[in-house]
């Protein structure tokens, strides 16, 4: 049986779980908290392939001996090994399009939304905590980009100068995103794939991280499709994988996009 390591469901972490819900593929949930750095113990599944990817926040995939990690790929992985789920488009140019939009989201849309996360939800949650403590485990993170990334969120990097450039540099992949939903329903064709559900993922926290670039007056199209998309029940399903009252509130710092070439 797969096994998915995760965290709450949003997020890197909410894609593997809707494409599992939609193959109505059996897998056991093993949960962790990575702003607790359980990702980072001995007993956390990696192999050569998961160590090539320094990030080591995001969903984790197990199936037998084979660690894959990166949210996308996890996606094509499950999709390809149950064809019958249907997420995959059929053709050619309708798979293109599905791993463009994944290529382009990951590097376009996931590390604003990412840091703007971590700033509004991560940062006062860490400030929390016993700070002599929490230095003191970042200081042993390995390797130094994570180290870099995770003290980014509480010495003041995340100031308001840094993130009204980041929510306007998010302005550009919502508008493409809108348009595209102009002229179709879904991402990569007239069917629902695994575009939607990474795009979903990564779209569905804007409303409340920066109602300005995504709401029913600026975004009606995206507004409906993230209406459409929560409505599934696999996605229903995947988002009662919580364990906290607000999962839409869960970031960590590590977006995904030096996975791709």
């Amino acid at each position: 049986m797969l096994e998915l390591y995760h965290s709450e469901p949003n997020l890197y972490f909410l894609k593997p779980l809707v494409a599992l819900e939609e193959a109505r593929v059996p897998f056991t949930s093993r949960y962790f908290d990575p702003a607790s750095f359980e990702q980072y113990s001995p007993r956390f599944p990696q192999n050569t392939e998961s160590l090539l990817n320094l990030e080591r926040e995001g969903p984790v995939l197990v199936d037998g001996g084979t660690v894959l990690t990166s949210s996308f790929f996890i996606l094509e992985y499950i999709v390809e090994a149950n064809p019958a789920a249907n997420l995959l488009p059929a053709d050619p140019l309708g798979r293109y399009r599905a791993r463009a939009w994944g290529q382009f989201n990951a590097l376009q849309l996931a590390p604003g939304v990412c840091t703007l996360g971590c700033a509004r939800y991560l940062a006062p949650a860490l400030k929390a905590l016993d700070q002599a403590q929490l230095r003191a485990r970042i200081e042993r993170l390995e390797p130094k980009e994570r180290r870099a990334a995770w003290a980014a969120v509480i010495d003041g990097s995340y100031d308001e100068p840094l993130l009204a450039k980041i929510r306007e540099r998010l302005g550009v992949p919502v508008k493409r995103i809108e348009s595209a939903l102009a002229e179709r329903r879904w991402l990569a064709g007239e069917t629902y794939s695994i575009a939607d559900i990474d795009a979903f993922a990564l779209l569905a926290p804007l409303p409340d991280l920066a109602p300005e670039l995504v709401s029913e007056r600026v975004t009606p199209r995206i507004t409906e499709f993230l209406r459409a998309v929560r409505a599934r029940p696999a996605v229903e399903k995947a988002l009662a994988h919580a364990r906290t009252p607000n999962p839409q509130r869960a970031f960590v710092p590590g977006a995904e996009p030096s996975r791709w070439g």
